[in-house]
């Protein structure tokens, strides 16, 4: 019998071996986590806004969407920044670091700001949800961000374009003395002027304060139509509960909480809340579709879905589809994927991410409905109008957006 030479023998066992490690290394790849992050305030001042419910929505996505992409198990990291910027930061870098794709929500300008900067220069993806300072998508825009649901120019602007039609023309500002509280009323203010009104002061609070009364003695001083909440949600609370303790609603002034949702309405109560005007990305009353979610969503968290963690759902569920269509994780792929696919779920309609990462959807403008009004535990608001996204977003917002330019 004929022997093959030694050299062939060989060969053939090596081409057998890698061909075997191929196939060993494509199943392995198959099987390999798609990891995603969630970093949002888990304990703080805005644990209602996002929070935990926004880690329900997320699970929720994905089991809707059959728990793979690419036909890998798809993993939900969460984690709590403490609304600290430091402990934000470290912690997306291990996240990315130790393969996290693409982390959403954040939260706290401060923080969102730095991972954004991380998402860079990682090659990776960040979706803000809670994130409501413009400059995100203006100044400090990044190809690998996207802004997801609003931002605090829509929430100002739905409460400016109300109290304009009901002539409140004077504001004073009572601003949380930090970047987001400064977008606000910078943002806020701009509105007012363009509709004829004027600002007649401003007082900033430090972010840990939670008495009021001084700088609402100001505001009240001020004689303004508008007293202007230019603060995070929690402590938009508070100033309203002390406002009424000095009379101020009483004697004629408004107030107008300019970061306001759902959950603070119902923590507030409506005998305190009633008339208040709030605008949203998303209300579970709106249609059959967002009532639809809104009942899986409660079923399981127990509290009705605010905008932020409805749109944490949409977020995810977007990313998941893009990863499938672009056939790959690869970030840039992806968010080409992520630009191209329209956006459509049940509080989105042929939405669409524009060039400097904001995702182009109509918001709505509501009143906080009265006691007697209310029929139910959750019905909390009555309509008043819907701004189309190119009123919500306009195009000069993004023009301070370096990707924009050119």
């Amino acid at each position: 019998m004929r022997r093959q030479p030694r050299h062939r023998s060989i060969g053939l066992a090596a081409f057998l071996a890698a061909v075997l490690g191929i196939a060993a290394g494509s199943a392995a790849s198959a099987q390999e986590p798609l990891k995603i992050g969630l970093l949002t305030d888990m304990s703080g001042f805005i644990v209602d806004y996002s929070g935990p419910g926004s880690v329900v929505a997320a699970k929720l996505a994905i089991e809707d969407y059959g728990g793979k992409a690419l036909g890998r198990p798809v993993v939900l990291l969460q984690g709590d920044h403490l609304n600290k910027p430091d402990v934000g930061v470290s912690m997306a870098r291990e996240w990315y670091d130790g393969g996290v794709r693409a982390i959403f929500d954040i939260g706290i300008t401060t923080v969102a700001l730095g991972v954004q900067n991380l998402a860079r220069e990682k090659d990776r993806i960040v979706v803000f949800g809670s994130t409501g300072s413009p400059d995100i998508t203006g100044s400090a825009c990044s190809p690998n961000g996207i802004a997801w649901t609003h931002n605090s120019y829509t929430q100002s602007l739905g409460a400016v374009r109300a109290l304009a039609a009901e002539n409140a023309k004077s504001w004073f500002f009572l601003t949380v003395d930090y970047a987001y509280g400064r977008h606000v009323q910078r943002d806020t203010t701009a509105m007012v002027t363009a509709l004829g009104g004027h600002v007649l002061g401003a007082v900033a609070h430090p972010i840990d304060t939670r008495d009021f009364s001084s700088f609402l003695l100001r505001a009240q001083a001020s004689q303004a139509d508008v007293i202007g909440l230019a603060t995070t949600t929690a402590h938009a609370a508070n100033v309203i509960k002390q406002a009424d303790e000095f009379g101020i609603r009483a004697g004629g002034q408004k107030i107008a909480p300019l970061s306001f949702s759902l959950h603070d309405v119902k923590g507030l109560g409506l005998t305190s809340a009633q008339g208040l005007i709030v605008t949203e990305a998303y209300y579970w009353d709106l249609n059959d579709a967002t009532r639809a979610f809104a009942d899986r969503y409660k079923s399981r968290f127990g509290k009705m879905p605010n905008m932020v963690q409805a749109g944490m759902y949409g977020a995810v569920l977007h990313y998941l589809k893009a990863v499938d269509k672009a056939g790959t994780d690869d970030t840039t792929k992806v968010l080409a994927a992520m630009r191209s696919l329209p956006i459509n779920d049940f509080m989105t309609k042929d939405g669409r991410i524009r060039e400097d990462g904001r995702v182009m959807r109509d918001q709505y403008v509501f009143r906080v409905k009265s006691p007697s009004e209310s029929k139910s535990e959750w019905d909390l608001y009555s309509f008043i109008e819907r701004l189309p996204a190119e009123v919500a977003f306009p195009s000069a917002e993004a023009k301070t957006c370096p990707l924009m330019k050119g």
